[in-house]
């Protein structure tokens, strides 16, 4: 029998939340929805009065959240980060829409823990917080859209259809955590054999290839292979260096 996507794993990670009434709000949508499992990273203050009110009967949902640190403690547990952004830039292409996303990344990702990680209010994520997350999301739209209503689309976009999301999956693919692995490996080879060798970054290099990668559905085995054959080519270049 195929995965099937159920509220129980997803996870609402919103980063430094301002206002009280976002929090409340996301987790009044969440509870519609099924979703329970809410974590605020370093919230500029603590959801109190104002978020309870607001929050009307995902109050549940809102006592039950946790504080905490740092991104990374969030996504602890979770196996398919998807982080939400509103503006593009050089490491913030292949930007998938929730649709793209619910049926083309989703279905072969399952059996997953999926979190779905929402900015400040302010100024979104920064790129550092992006590249902990495993796809980017972009909901069009003519401007910025509130918090709670972005929460609200992605999850009626999951689960507010009657159709579920299903695992299409016929081969064992590497895991998101697994490329995130290999990848990071990946970057410490080639920074170490001095690329690359023109204008571009390496971060920016890393995310073309990833991109690369990440449409090339790579199954464990290959990328475990990539990542060994990436590994013998550093310790072959150290070697030269050391004679040369």
């Amino acid at each position: 029998m195929s995965a099937i996507l159920s509220p129980a794993d997803v996870r609402v990670v919103l980063v430094s939340p301002e206002g009280e009434a976002n929090m409340g709000a996301v987790a009044r949508s969440m509870v519609c929805f099924g979703v329970k499992d809410l974590v605020l990273v370093t919230p500029y203050r603590q959801p109190a009065e104002e978020a309870r009110n607001w929050a009307c009967h995902g109050l549940p949902v809102l006592e039950g959240s946790r504080i905490a640190s740092a991104l990374d403690e969030a996504l602890e547990g979770v196996n398919l980060a998807a982080g939400l952004t509103r503006r593009a830039g050089k490491r913030r292409h292949r930007m998938l829409s929730p649709v793209e996303f619910k049926t083309r990344i989703l279905p072969r990702s399952l059996p997953c823990r999926l979190a779905l990680v929402f900015g400040t209010e302010e100024s979104g994520l920064s790129n550092e917080e992006l590249d902990r997350c495993h796809r980017l999301v972009h909901i069009p739209s003519q401007g910025s859209l509130n918090l709670a209503h972005a929460v609200s689309l992605m999850l009626y976009e999951l689960f507010g259809r009657e159709e579920p999301i299903r695992s299409t999956r016929a081969s064992r693919l590497a895991s998101p955590e697994l490329r995130r692995r290999m990848l990071d490996a990946l970057a410490g080879h080639l920074q170490v054999m001095g690329y690359p060798f023109h204008q571009a970054s390496l971060e920016e290099e890393m995310t073309k290839l990833s991109d690369i990668l990440e449409r090339a559905e790579l199954e464990e085995w290959e990328t475990n292979f990539l990542g060994g054959m990436f590994k013998h080519l550093r310790i072959q270049f150290e070697r030269a260096r050391e004679q040369g």
